[in-house]
C-alpha cells in the first residue's frame, strides 16, 4: 500500500476482502480513500464495499429506465393518435392534389373543422376554383390562339404562294436568295432566263460566285458586296455578270440583308437586271446628243435653251462669241440678264410663245459683256418632252447689227439722194425765183434812189419811202441768201462764228414764226471761239430744228417761245461750243426720245413728216465731230443741243 502521497492529495485503494466474522466465504471488492494528516503524522482512511457504494446508483438507474420506457410508450401512443387527427387532412389534401395534377379540377378537400388544417383546406379549395377558372380561360385562349395560328398558316401559305407567283412572274429581274456564305437558296424564273441556269441545277448546290466574272472574283468583289450589305443594309452597283454559257453582260444588282430577330445577318437577297439594252440605248442617246451638240456648236447662229423658270440650260459656241460671256457664267442665270429690255422682254416673249408656241423673225436687243447692245433676229419655240409637256424654251439668235447699220446707211443714203434731189430742184426753183425777183427789185431800188436824190428833205412821205427802201434791202438780203443756200456745193469747212448760221436760219424763218405767233428769244454769246464748219450745212440743221419746233407748238394754247442760246462749255477740260434750241411745245414721250434720231422715225402725223430730218442733222453734226443731245418733257417742251469742238481743241 503506497503510504507516500503528496501533501493534501486523497489517495484511493481497491482490493478484495472476505469478512470471515460475518461468515463470508467469497471476497468482495472493497474501496478505501485516505489522506495524510501532517500535524499528527497520521494517515486517515475510510473504506467500504464497492457494491454498497453503487447499490443506490443502480437502483436510480433502474428507476430512470422504467420512467423512460413508460414515457416512450405514452409518446408513441399519443403520436399515433395525433397522426390520425393531424395527418389525415394532409393525406386528403395530398390525394386531391395528385388528382388535380392528373387533370381533375373538380376535386375538393373535405373541411371538418375550423382549425389551421380547416383554414388550409378552405384556402386550397378556393385556389382550386381559381385555377379551374384560369384554366378554363387559358383553354379558351389556347383554342383561339390555335385557331389564329391555323388561319395564319393558311394566310402564310397563301402569301407564300403569292410571293412565289410574283417571283416567278418577274422574268425581267433575276431574284435570288442566298445564305450567309453566298450559296443559292432561291432562284426565280427571271434568274433562269438571265443566267441560263435551271433552278434545280443551282438550288442548294451552287454559290452565287458562278455568275461573277473571274476578274471580279479575283479582286474579291463578292466579299466586298457582302461587307457593304452587312454594314449598310443594302449594296447597289453595276458590274459585268456571267451566264451559264460564259457570255458576259452588263448588269445592275441590288443586294439586301436578311436578318434574324436579333438583328444578325443570316443571308442575302440579290436582284439583278440585265442592262444591255439600256447601255446600248444610253450609248446611242449619247452619240445622238454628241452629234446634235456638234451640229449646234458648229452653227454660225447663236442657240440658247432655258427651263420653265427662264434659266439658261445650254449655250452654243456662236452664242458665247456673240455675248462674250464664258459658258460657266451663263448656264443657270436668267435669260433676261442679257435682254436689252430686261425682264419685260422675257415676259413678252413668253406671252407670245404661250399664245402661238413659236415666234419667227422676232427682233430684239441683247447686251454683250461690255455693255454693247446687239440687234438680234431670233426664232423662238417651246421645248416639250415625250409626253408633250412643256419643259422649257429654245431660241436661234442671228446677229443683224451690221445688217441693220448697213440698212440704216442705205436708207440714209437714199434719203440723202432724195433730199439732194429735192434740194437741187429747190435750188433751181430758188435760183429762178431770185433771178425773177432781182429784176423788179433792181428797178424798184433804182426808182427809189432817183426819188430820194430828187426829193426835198422836208417831203412829208419821206418816212414811208424809207420803209419801202428798208423792205427792198431785206428782200435783197433774203434773195441773196436763198441764192447762196440753193447752190449745190461740196461741204466747205472753214472757221466761222456759230451765231452766223443761226441768224441766217432766223432770217429765212423769222416772219413765218411770227405768223404762227411764236416769239423768238436770242441768248447768243458774242465773241466766242471759232468752229471749223460748213455754214450752209449748219444752217440746214438749224432750219430743221426751227421747223420741228414750229410744228410742236402749232396746237398749244399757252405761250409760244423759241429760244436760241449759244455759249462755251468745257467737257473734260476741252472747250466746246453749245447751241441750244428750246421750244415750249408738246414735247416728246420719254419712251421714244432715244428713237427720234433714227431714220424714218417721226412723231408727226402721216403725210407731214418723212422721219429723215433729224437723222440727216445727226449725220451732219457727226461729220463736224460733234454730237446732238435731246432733252424733252412731255407737254412741257423740248431742248435740242448741238455740241461742236472749238477750233484747235483736243476734240478736233
Amino acid at each position: 500500500m503506497p503510504w507516500h502521497s503528496k501533501k493534501g492529495e486523497v489517495g484511493t485503494i481497491r482490493y478484495p476482502w472476505i469478512n470471515q466474522g460475518l461468515g463470508e466465504t467469497k471476497a468482495r471488492q472493497k474501496i478505501n480513500k485516505y489522506i495524510y494528516f501532517e500535524p499528527w503524522d497520521w494517515i486517515i482512511a475510510a473504506g467500504t464495499y464497492e457494491e454498497e457504494v453503487y447499490r443506490s446508483l443502480h437502483e436510480t438507474e433502474r428507476f430512470i429506465l422504467i420512467i423512460v420506457l413508460a414515457g416512450l410508450t405514452l409518446g408513441f401512443g399519443l403520436t399515433f393518435i395525433l397522426s390520425r387527427v393531424v395527418t389525415r387532412p394532409i393525406q386528403d389534401l395530398t390525394e386531391v392534389t395528385a388528382r388535380m395534377v392528373g387533370g381533375d379540377l373538380s376535386q375538393r378537400v373535405p373541411v371538418v373543422g375550423a382549425d389551421e388544417i380547416g383554414v388550409l383546406g378552405v384556402s386550397f379549395n378556393q385556389m382550386i376554383v381559381q385555377i379551374q377558372h384560369h384554366t378554363s380561360n387559358l383553354e379558351k385562349m389556347v383554342e383561339a390562339r390555335t385557331r389564329e395560328l391555323k388561319e395564319s398558316r393558311e394566310k402564310y401559305r397563301d402569301l407564300s404562294r403569292f410571293l412565289n407567283s410574283i417571283l416567278d412572274s418577274a422574268i425581267v429581274y433575276a431574284i435570288m436568295a442566298l445564305d450567309f456564305y453566298g450559296n443559292i437558296m432561291e432562284f426565280n424564273k427571271g434568274a433562269e432566263r438571265i443566267f441560263g441556269w435551271k433552278k434545280d441545277e443551282v438550288l442548294d448546290k451552287k454559290n452565287i460566285g458562278i455568275t461573277i466574272t473571274p476578274e471580279d472574283r479575283k479582286r474579291r468583289v463578292q466579299e466586298e458586296m457582302s461587307k457593304r450589305t452587312r454594314t449598310e443594309g443594302v449594296c447597289e452597283l453595276e458590274l459585268d455578270r456571267v451566264r451559264k454559257n460564259g457570255d458576259r453582260f452588263p448588269a445592275h444588282t441590288t443586294i439586301t440583308a436578311i436578318m434574324d430577330p436579333s438583328g444578325k445577318t443570316t443571308g442575302f437577297v440579290e436582284i439583278v437586271r440585265d442592262i444591255t439594252l439600256r447601255k446600248r440605248l444610253a450609248r446611242e442617246l449619247r452619240e445622238t446628243k454628241e452629234f446634235l451638240e456638234n451640229i449646234m456648236e458648229s452653227s454660225v447662229d447663236g442657240i440658247l435653251t432655258t427651263d420653265l423658270k427662264g434659266k439658261i440650260t445650254y449655250q452654243n459656241r456662236a452664242m458665247q462669241e456673240m455675248l462674250e460671256y464664258p459658258k460657266e457664267d451663263v448656264i443657270g442665270t436668267h435669260i433676261s440678264r442679257f435682254y436689252d429690255k430686261g425682264i419685260q422682254e422675257a415676259r413678252d416673249i413668253m406671252a407670245l410663245l404661250n399664245a402661238d408656241e413659236r415666234a419667227e423673225n422676232y427682233e430684239m436687243g441683247v447686251k454683250r459683256k461690255e455693255g454693247e447692245v446687239l440687234t438680234i433676229l431670233t426664232s423662238l419655240f417651246l421645248l416639250r418632252d415625250e409626253d408633250e409637256k412643256v419643259i422649257g424654251t429654245a431660241g436661234i439668235f442671228k446677229d443683224i447689227t451690221e445688217q441693220k447699220l448697213l440698212e440704216a446707211k442705205l436708207k440714209a443714203t437714199q434719203a440723202s439722194l432724195i433730199e439732194a434731189s429735192k434740194m437741187r430742184a429747190l435750188g433751181e426753183l430758188v435760183a429762178g425765183v431770185a433771178h425773177e425777183l432781182n429784176n423788179p427789185l433792181m428797178a424798184s431800188q433804182t426808182i427809189l434812189h432817183v426819188i430820194f436824190r430828187n426829193m426835198p428833205e422836208d417831203f412829208p412821205e419821206r418816212e414811208r419811202l424809207e420803209i419801202i427802201r428798208k423792205c427792198n434791202d431785206r428782200i435783197e438780203k433774203i434773195v441773196e441768201h436763198l441764192s447762196e443756200f440753193s447752190r449745190q456745193t461740196k461741204p466747205e469747212f472753214r472757221e466761222i462764228d456759230i451765231n452766223q448760221p443761226i441768224e441766217n436760219a432766223l432770217i429765212i424763218t423769222g416772219q413765218q414764226l411770227l405768223n404762227h405767233h411764236i416769239s423768238i428769244v436770242r441768248k447768243l454769246t458774242e465773241d466766242m471761239p471759232k468752229v471749223l464748219a460748213d455754214s450752209n450745212q449748219l444752217e440746214q440743221v438749224f432750219l430743221n430744228f426751227i421747223s420741228n419746233a414750229r410744228d410742236a407748238m402749232a396746237d398749244i394754247t399757252g405761250p409760244k417761245e423759241l429760244i436760241f442760246s449759244s455759249y462755251v462749255r468745257y467737257d473734260y477740260g476741252s472747250p466746246s461750243i453749245v447751241v441750244s434750241v428750246k421750244d415750249t411745245g408738246e414735247g416728246i414721250p420719254e419712251e421714244i426720245v432715244d428713237k427720234v434720231l433714227e431714220p424714218f422715225f417721226s412723231t408727226k402725223p402721216v403725210g407731214k413728216g418723212t422721219g429723215l430730218g433729224l437723222s440727216l442733222c445727226f449725220g451732219i453734226i457727226e461729220a463736224h465731230q460733234g454730237r446732238i443731245e435731246i432733252k424733252s418733257q412731255y407737254h412741257k417742251g423740248t431742248e435740242v443741243k448741238v455740241i461742236l469742238p472749238v477750233k484747235g481743241s483736243k476734240k478736233e
